[in-house]
């Protein structure tokens, strides 16, 4: 009984997973970005878009649960160090990963990725607020974005050469989280949070 029960439960999961993933799939890329961010588009098919934290309402929307198969864990791990390692040189201490920030920027790549929401920085102000309520003392976020196959060297030298993403990077922040999605037409899209 308990077996089948068991079996009957993952099957369950595997099919809300497989649902839930081809529910988000769309056929077009979407490149435009919310009111008060902008994009441009690299030289290796990416873009980068310029942050901001001056949205002026909560806006809450759906999300794809983050499913560990479509999550890059090492060029998350590749861009906190490439952007501390920047931090260094700037004699500036390292951030340190959060576990809440992370699940949200992972959350925000996922949706931009499964093309819920644009890519830009929709939502940003719900990061924020949930950020500072899960992290302690935390009463600032910046947010750096970009989506497309690049590798995490490529992202994190774009980031440094726009002044609004070097300001992130070079910010008083003291936590990071990272998130790296693939979605189902190979794309890469990346954010990482800053909070202090």
């Amino acid at each position: 009984m308990k077996r089948d029960m068991c079996r009957f439960i993952g099957i369950y999961i595997v099919f809300i997973s497989i649902f839930l993933t081809l529910a988000g799939c769309e056929s077009t890329k979407t490149t435009s970005s919310t009111t008060k961010s902008t994009s441009r588009t690299t030289s290796k098919g990416g873009s980068i878009a310029k942050s901001t934290t001056n949205e002026k309402k909560v806006v809450v929307t759906p999300s794809t649960p983050v499913v560990e198969a479509n999550l890059a864990p090492g060029m998350e791990r590749d861009i906190l160090g490439l952007v501390n390692e920047y931090r260094k040189t700037k004699k500036l201490a390292p951030l340190q990963t959060n576990a809440a920030i992370e699940y949200q920027a992972r959350r925000h790549s996922m949706d931009m990725g499964t093309h819920r929401i644009p890519f830009g920085h929709q939502g940003l102000s719900f990061r924020i607020k949930y950020i500072m309520e899960k992290v302690s003392g935390v009463t600032q976020v910046g947010e750096n974005i970009a989506y497309g196959n690049l590798s995490a060297k490529a992202v994190v030298s774009g980031w440094i050469k726009s002044p609004e993403h070097r300001k992130n990077m070079e910010g008083n922040f003291k936590y990071t989280g990272v998130g790296v999605t693939r979605n189902m037409q190979n794309q890469l899209y990346f954010t990482q949070l800053f909070a202090k």
